[in-house]
Order: C-alpha cells, then sequence, then structure tokens
C-alpha cells in the first residue's frame, strides 16, 4: 500500500479543494451521468467502524465516496455537490487507512483495520438501482 508524504498530501489537498471549488461555482454538467441516493452501514464483528472511507466505484466513471460516522452510518456523494452515485454496477472499497492533518499542521497516519479483501483486494459488489438505496456492509477481520 503506497501514502503520500506530508507535503504531498498537502499539495493533493490543495489540488482537490481548489477542483472542489471550481467544480461547485458551475451549474450541474449536461454529461452527469444518471444518480440514485446511497446510505449504509459499515460493522466489522459486530461493532460499527466510524472513520472508514467508502468508495463505491463504477465498471466506467467516477467513483462516488462517504465516510462512516461513530454509528457506522455513510452517505455518498458524487460530486461536491451531488449526493449519490452513479447507476448500475460497483465495486465496493471500504478502508480506514489514510494521513489526518492535525490543528498544529503535523498529520497523524490513521492505520487499516479492515483487511485488505474489503478495500485494495475487494470482491464487494452492488447494484445502484434508481431511488434510494441502502447497503449494510457486515466485515469479518478474516
Amino acid at each position: 500500500m503506497y501514502f503520500l508524504s506530508p507535503r504531498s498530501l498537502r499539495c493533493t489537498g490543495l489540488v482537490f479543494t481548489v477542483c472542489t471549488l471550481l467544480t461547485g461555482c458551475s451549474g450541474t454538467p449536461e454529461d452527469q451521468p444518471d444518480t440514485a441516493s446511497v446510505k449504509g452501514l459499515v460493522v466489522m464483528e459486530g461493532e460499527p467502524i466510524e472513520g472508514a472511507v467508502v468508495t463505491f466505484a463504477p465498471e466506467a466513471g467516477r467513483p462516488s465516496t462517504g465516510i462512516t460516522n461513530s454509528q457506522g452510518i455513510f452517505e455518498l456523494a458524487y460530486n461536491p455537490t451531488t449526493k449519490g452515485a452513479k447507476i448500475g454496477k460497483h465495486t465496493v472499497r471500504i478502508s480506514t487507512a489514510r494521513y489526518v492533518e492535525n490543528p498544529d499542521g503535523t498529520t497523524t497516519e490513521v492505520k487499516e483495520v479492515i483487511p485488505a479483501k474489503y478495500n485494495e483486494s475487494s470482491s464487494l459488489t452492488v447494484e445502484v438501482k434508481p431511488g434510494e438505496n441502502d447497503f449494510p456492509f457486515k466485515l469479518d477481520k478474516e
């Protein structure tokens, strides 16, 4: 697994922020695909996982992401102005590994607690259908 250095992470964050602001200032693109609401729950061994990044990657196009709250609940966003995910089949990846910037400007590495079979080697698949979608993910440590 590859991680960005703190400097690269800040640069990447800056680029992402600028792109997000530029995207947020424009209207919805006419070529944006149909999306649907996606919410869900992530638990491992019966316990909710807080702070997990949930990514739905369609067969083609932009992925949608969300982060679980303290109860393990997530809601996906397709872009800064559109909630949900593209309608169709997706590979799902769930991961806790990331760097978090602290108030003092330093970064802290959050270790991966979820097995690779749910993230980098994920075989989880779902189909997002029009309307509201609710996907519970019950993970095991093995």
